[in-house]
């Protein structure tokens, strides 16, 4: 009888665990795995002091200045829409749609400013030395498009900023108005709890960001 009782007790241990652990794996099936958390204000000044970084290393002419703001994409832009799907099977039927499920409070960050007065040699020079500079500091590339009509490049920061979050600075070159792009973002994260937002569900109080602010290292 006492070996009945421990070995049901034992059975019963077994499948609570097994019940549990089910139960923990359906959950977060449901919910989904969570975007990691940071501080988008924190995250903003970071993303802006690297584009200061990259600029740096493009050792640029005195005479490429910040370029008018046309677009409206300059400065620090919170990226809300299409950029950060919602996570789970309980966003299933949303993730069906056209315009898809977007995670609630969740942001990418982008900061990014234009210079004007650049030519195509010149860009050619500039993005040479930002791979060659930066690459030495233990930057990788991520993608590399210099040959192509409006000519591109991506790089990989050997290091990560508030909440560990995997980010990239770009530089992209346009000869149509000789515009130089510089921007840096990082991947989708979570606002922690009492962050300010708009009516849209962005950030609030995000700080303003800079163009060049220091002179070029040539």
């Amino acid at each position: 009888m006492r070996v009945t009782a421990v070995a049901g007790a034992a059975g019963a241990l077994v499948l609570g665990t097994v019940g549990y652990t089910a139960y923990g794996a359906a959950e977060a099936a449901w919910t989904g795995k969570p975007y990691p958390v940071a501080d988008p204000a924190a995250v903003a000044r970071h993303l802006d002091a690297r584009t200061q970084t990259v600029y740096e290393a493009l050792a640029l002419r005195p005479e490429a200045t910040p370029a008018p703001d046309h677009r409206g994409d300059d400065g620090i832009t919170a990226r809300i829409y299409g950029a950060c799907s919602a996570r789970g099977l309980s966003h299933l039927l949303e993730s069906m749609n056209d315009t898809g499920a977007d995670q609630p409070r969740t942001a990418a960050l982008r900061a990014r400013f234009t210079l004007t007065g650049v030519t195509r040699p010149e860009w050619e020079e500039a993005v040479g030395r930002a791979r060659q500079s930066l690459t030495a500091q233990g930057w990788t590339v991520a993608s590399s498009d210099e040959s192509a009509p409006v000519p591109s490049l991506t790089l990989t920061p050997p290091d990560t900023g508030p909440g560990s979050l995997a980010e990239s600075a770009s530089l992209r070159f346009d000869p149509a108005y000789h515009t130089l792009e510089v921007s840096a973002g990082s991947e989708c994260a979570s606002y922690p709890d009492g962050t300010a937002v708009d009516q849209e569900g962005r950030p609030a109080d995000l700080p303003t960001g800079t163009a060049p602010t220091r002179p070029p290292g040539r």
